[in-house]
């Protein structure tokens, strides 16, 4: 059972708890087997709370129950809360890195070192949202946002602009360009409005468009 779903438990037996006739002293014996199966299924998620829960076990007043209830619910909320820091930590992890990489590049005037690091950037994103491993190197980045926003995947509008502004590296270590600080800025600027718009898990992609894309990877 997910997470959520104890929670969801948690709340309907609050409920049940309320509705009971308060000039009771203990609750009713469904209450009791639910609060029951509630300290079962939260093992899993707050094993280092383990006292507390077989502490709870001993409980069968109304008020007992329900400050219990109480503290599980924080748990569980707390615990959800840790989650969702952990998933979204790892998605983008690595090109959130690169972009504050970049971002003290550009305060010591490295511009150079910004558009290195905003490319970098750009390709492990899309590696993330795209499900292409980290091994693999040298994937055509432009080609690769050419095929995403003819298909429209993403967030199409901020591809243009990262495209725009971004994809200078070659230029940058080929030619010896050295993008000014007012493009440097807006490249930055258009990188930190992808990522905030890229979603927290990869894109859905047909096999058709899957194939259009390894070919731009060699």
């Amino acid at each position: 059972m997910k997470l959520s779903q104890v929670m969801v438990l948690v709340g309907s037996l609050r409920k049940s708890l309320e509705d009971e006739d308060r000039r009771l002293i203990n609750p009713s014996e469904n209450s009791k087997v639910e609060f029951q199966n509630i300290l079962n299924l939260c093992y899993p998620f707050l094993d280092e709370h383990s006292v507390f829960l077989n502490n709870a076990r001993s409980l069968y007043r109304f008020s007992e129950i329900r400050r219990a209830l109480d503290y599980i619910e924080l748990l569980l909320k707390l615990k959800s809360e840790e989650k969702i820091i952990e998933e979204e930590g790892i998605f983008l992890n690595s090109a959130k890195d690169q972009l504050r990489q970049a971002g003290v590049a550009f305060q010591n005037q490295d511009f150079p070192g910004v558009s290195n690091k905003l490319n970098t950037c750009v390709e492990l994103a899309l590696k993330d949202v795209l499900e292409i491993p980290t091994t693999i190197k040298g994937i055509k980045t432009s080609n690769i946002i050419d095929i995403m926003i003819s298909e429209k995947m993403g967030p199409t509008k901020y591809l243009e602009e990262v495209k725009k502004y971004v994809l200078l590296d070659n230029l940058v270590k080929h030619q010896g360009l050295n993008p000014i600080e007012v493009r440097a800025g807006m490249a930055i600027t258009a990188v930190e409005n992808l990522l905030k718009k890229l979603p927290k898990e990869p894109f859905f992609i047909s096999e058709e468009i899957k194939e259009k894309i390894w070919k731009g990877i060699r």
